[in-house]
């Protein structure tokens, strides 16, 4: 049965950077993908929804973050991921890295009734799914805590702090290197720029990590 995805290029693309998925492992993704599309319709869960701008815009600029989460997560370490909307980048971390635990926090209810299907669809049993503010949860600590187009990295930090291990990172995805937004925690932090580069994707693409001092 075909796929969602473009096979040949979702298979070329994960080549290109460099990771080794399982065939189940590319299955899921593909159940994915297939799930947002669906889902879309009714929960405007994202404005892409061409075949291949999924593939490029949201898997494998997601797939290509996961070799830079790989140096920070181990076996049993903890991501939260913040404003996670449609699950990008965690739904693909989660499958990406299934010894790695994975929660997603979302505010809008209907995103999170979205998040909580596919982990269930896909047996995704690193995931857990929290419909609340990051700023309201408790009693709760993590190694890595990442976000996609979320918000300012000052702001990011703030309201995530109380959730971040001493020895954690923050882990943004961003477009360009947001030069405003780092010199805004350069006193306080420890930053690193990571430009990655995603297959069949001609536009910026960096990683910016954070460190307390």
């Amino acid at each position: 049965m075909q796929g969602f995805l473009n096979k040949v290029r979702l298979l070329e693309g994960i080549k290109c950077l460099d990771i080794v998925l399982s065939n189940e492992q590319i299955q899921m993704i593909d159940a994915y993908s297939a799930l947002l599309y669906k889902w879309n319709k009714t929960y405007n869960l994202t404005s892409i929804t061409n075949n291949d701008d999924v593939l490029t815009h949201h898997i494998l600029d997601s797939l290509a973050a996961v070799p830079i989460f790989k140096r920070y997560v181990f076996e049993g370490a903890k991501v939260l991921d913040v404003g996670s909307g449609g699950g990008l980048p965690a739904i693909p971390l989660a499958i990406a890295c299934p010894d790695v635990s994975v929660s997603l926090v979302e505010t809008v209810g209907k995103k999170t009734a979205f998040l909580t299907q596919v982990a269930l669809s896909l047996k995704l049993k690193n995931v857990k799914v929290f419909n609340s503010r990051v700023e309201n949860l408790k009693n709760l600590s993590f190694d890595v805590i990442s976000s996609r187009a979320f918000s300012s990295l000052e702001n990011f930090i703030n309201l995530s702090s109380h959730l971040i291990k001493p020895e954690g990172c923050w882990v943004a995805l961003k477009g360009q290197v947001p030069v405003d937004e780092i010199n805004s925690i350069r006193d306080s932090f420890r930053t690193e720029i990571v430009q990655i580069s995603v297959p069949f994707l001609n536009e910026d693409r960096n990683i910016v990590v954070i460190f307390n001092q």
